[in-house]
């Protein structure tokens, strides 16, 4: 797997779309990316980058929010998948969301690449001196748990809460930033 993570960049404006829509087609809502239903795509385009510097440095941010770093995985030419990752937690981020979200395009499901992109993205964690990342998904989420859990997850708890206005069992898993990556103990 010759897949690498990037900080987003336009030669893959295209197939980010593409895979946005497949996974709109699954009902799968990802944050920072395109959503045919709620924004015009040439818009988007135009603002999508933008948009992710302002996350970025954590200016005029909207209520509740963090500073966020984006990152687009990619391999050949193409989108592979996106990885959010929040620079710190709010009390609504411990409960649902965590340090870092990610999302692989249903045509590279089952490939290893969600696994690739966590490890990928704890590495950046690294680089941002968080020492332990908290991650959470649904409890029906199998295959985000799976992934979490080879990239050193260690299952803390879960909840029913109330997410978008739908009952929701939240689990939460923590990994050990350094520990995982091999570089040593955390502080």
């Amino acid at each position: 797997m010759s897949a690498e993570l990037i900080l987003p960049r336009e030669e893959y404006l295209d197939s980010c779309v593409k895979a946005s829509e497949e996974l709109h087609d699954l009902r799968v809502k990802t944050f920072g990316l395109y959503d045919p239903d709620t924004m015009d795509v040439d818009r988007w385009k135009k603002t999508i980058f933008e948009f992710y510097e302002t996350m970025r440095k954590g200016l005029n941010l909207p209520k509740d929010y963090v500073p966020a770093s984006t990152f687009w995985l990619v391999e050949s030419g193409e989108f592979v998948g996106i990885g959010n990752l929040r620079h710190r937690l709010t009390n609504a981020l411990l409960r649902f969301g965590g340090h870092i979200g990610y999302a692989v395009r249903p045509t590279k499901w089952n490939r290893g690449y969600g696994t690739l992109l966590l490890k990928l993205l704890l590495k950046e964690a690294a680089c941002l001196d968080i020492e332990e990342v908290l991650l959470t998904c649904d409890k029906t989420n199998a295959a985000s748990a799976a992934v979490m859990r080879k990239n050193g997850g260690v299952f803390i708890d879960a909840f029913e809460d109330v997410i978008e206005g739908k009952p929701r069992t939240t689990c939460r898993y923590k990994i050990a930033v350094k520990q995982f990556l091999g570089l040593g103990d955390p502080k």
